[in-house]
């Protein structure tokens, strides 16, 4: 298991100016990272801004425009950090939930561009079927007699377009992320990972837990991730801020107000759980 930034130390001032107005109340020192540490905290904590400022500090740049203004650069400046000798790896990358869902709503619309690239073709010219027809195919195949959906079938840019307008309609946002993190994240790399867990349903989250957990403890590859949820925090071995509390400071996971709110929910309907088991 390896580390490439060690240890983060942020610029404390008290001003009325974020990134500062933001940071200084968390009265933080310093974070030391392990393989995987969690920015854990509610919605207006700050975890985000600050794993943006660490991103920026150690050279990391977004994916898409982030929260910056005029005075984030200058405050970024005035923070440090510990990188190991080998420096960042490459392939290193900052990615937030928002860069997924913007590479997911490109790729929908070029999916989408398909079907309207066919219909532009002068490929069903001399055969005897018409555009609409393809439309129509495309759009509910049972529709189309069978004789015609097979002569269509014959065009190779109907089947590419058959393809992968059923494996885009087929896939949710959340199935769509795990498998952006699945396929893009590598060994050995350092990835600053921003609410990760945004559109995923519970057993994906715990997909990408286990896949973190393997990059992290087998493959050398170190995490720093904001997030509030409970399978990414319960993630063996993590190390995690907690930015609610004042100070903030390391804390176990089970020791999270959000997580505590989990457990007594799940305990005042215990009996309801043993009845399905």
């Amino acid at each position: 298991m390896r580390t490439y930034i060690s240890q983060f130390i942020p610029y404390s001032e008290d001003r009325r100016v974020y990134p500062y107005r933001v940071i200084y109340p968390m009265h933080l020192d310093c974070i030391n990272f392990a393989p995987i540490t969690i920015l854990y905290g509610n919605n207006g904590s700050g975890k985000s801004t600050l794993l943006n400022v660490i991103a920026q500090q150690i050279g990391l740049k977004n994916m898409t425009l982030g929260n910056d203004n005029e005075y984030f650069d200058g405050y970024v400046k005035k923070c440090s950090s510990s990188i190991s000798l080998e420096g960042i790896p490459e392939d290193s990358a900052f990615i937030r939930s928002e860069d997924i869902m913007v590479k997911i709503a490109r790729q929908r619309k070029l999916y989408a561009g398909i079907k309207n690239s066919i219909l532009s073709k002068d490929i069903l010219r001399g055969s005897g079927i018409s555009k609409s027809l393809v439309h129509k195919a495309l759009k509910d195949p049972d529709t189309v007699s069978e004789k015609d959906y097979a002569l269509m079938s014959r065009f190779e840019d109907f089947q590419t377009a058959k393809l992968e307008l059923e494996n885009d309609d087929a896939t949710s946002n959340g199935e769509k992320a795990l498998e952006y993190f699945e396929e893009n994240l590598l060994d050995e790399s350092l990835y600053l990972l921003d609410e990760p867990e945004n559109s995923m349903a519970p057993a994906f989250q715990q997909q990408l837990a286990k896949h973190i957990e393997l990059l992290a403890y087998r493959l050398d590859t170190q995490f720093v991730i904001a997030t509030h949820s409970p399978f990414l925090l319960s993630i063996d071995g993590a190390r995690i801020y907690d930015l609610d509390s004042r100070p903030s400071m390391e804390k176990a996971w089970y020791e999270l107000e959000n997580m505590k709110a989990y457990y007594s929910l799940f305990k005042r309907f215990e009996d309801k759980f043993k009845v399905i088991q």
